[in-house]
């Protein structure tokens, strides 16, 4: 896994934690976070803006309509794909 993957991976983490309704939540990189409801729509949507203006990228509404985008190193995996090109 690369750095940068590894990165973006541990922002995710970080946020769902510090945005999640859930109290004791274990989240890795394999969460996933609708499923698991850890965020709500919102805070997802949140998460996705905050993750575009971080890194400054876009994800199309197709790449996030996927399914496996609603998992931490998935997401991750995406973000850092477009950081590196």
């Amino acid at each position: 896994m690369t750095a940068v993957i590894e990165q973006v991976e541990q922002f995710i983490i970080e946020y769902i934690e510090d945005n999640t309704t859930e109290d004791n939540i274990s989240v890795n990189g394999s969460s996933n976070f609708v499923n698991e409801q850890l965020l709500d729509s919102f805070a997802t949507l949140s998460m996705i803006m905050t993750l575009e203006s971080e890194y400054s990228i876009k994800l199309s509404p197709m790449e996030l309509a996927d399914e496996q985008m609603r998992v931490v190193r998935t997401l991750a995996e995406k973000v850092a794909s477009k950081v590196e090109t």
